[in-house]
């Protein structure tokens, strides 16, 4: 039987009655603050995971350029529609070692999909955990503009420690197949 034969029939098994969340860390040789593969490992074990509803939690700072300093709080920044794609070049998607799906340039692939997917309300539920509010201005105000507003609201909850941010996005709006299918997950890699 294939793993995904997109002619099969929808089966429906409600025999799964809650969901529990589990953190997996990036393997231990992974160095998160240079260039390279990011490779998460969800190693077999006595649990079914669901694809669709997994997603990823980004907790990092932001410092300036020029002398990696910290922003100051009155300085008027937030992070882009989508940010966290944006940081990688690939995302690939594996199961049992075969790759099922991969996506170049998911930045500008999630944010051309949501903006034809997604309705305008999505953007004042789960879209905005992912940063996802579209601008309605084409500068950075505060005042004029609502997206770049509620993103920097949502980017750096803490008023005292601004450069810190925080971000969650969620695997079915990054990878096609993984919204399709209720099939085991094995490996994810993003690059």
């Amino acid at each position: 039987m294939d793993i995904l034969n997109i002619t099969e029939k929808p089966q429906i098994d409600e025999t799964i009655q809650e969901y529990e969340y589990h953190s997996y860390e990036p393997i231990a040789s992974t160095n998160l603050n240079n260039p390279g593969e990011i490779r998460l490992n969800i190693e077999t074990q006595d649990l079914f995971t669901h694809p669709a509803e997994s997603y990823l939690v980004f907790d990092g700072k932001l410092v300036k350029a020029a002398d990696n300093a910290e922003y100051a709080n009155v300085d008027v920044i937030t992070l882009t529609n989508n940010a966290m794609m944006h940081l990688f070049s690939n995302i690939k998607y594996q199961l049992l070692g075969q790759e099922i799906e991969s996506v170049f340039h998911p930045g500008q692939a999630t944010t051309i999909h949501g903006l034809l997917k997604y309705p305008e309300d999505f953007q004042k539920s789960k879209g905005l955990n992912q940063l996802w509010m579209k601008d309605s201005h084409t500068a950075a105000h505060l005042q004029n503009n609502i997206g770049f507003a509620a993103r920097q609201v949502m980017s750096f909850k803490s008023l005292t420690l601004k450069a810190h941010f925080h971000s969650e996005f969620h695997l079915n709006i990054s990878l096609g197949s993984v919204m399709t299918t209720k099939k085991l997950s094995t490996v994810l890699s993003m690059n």
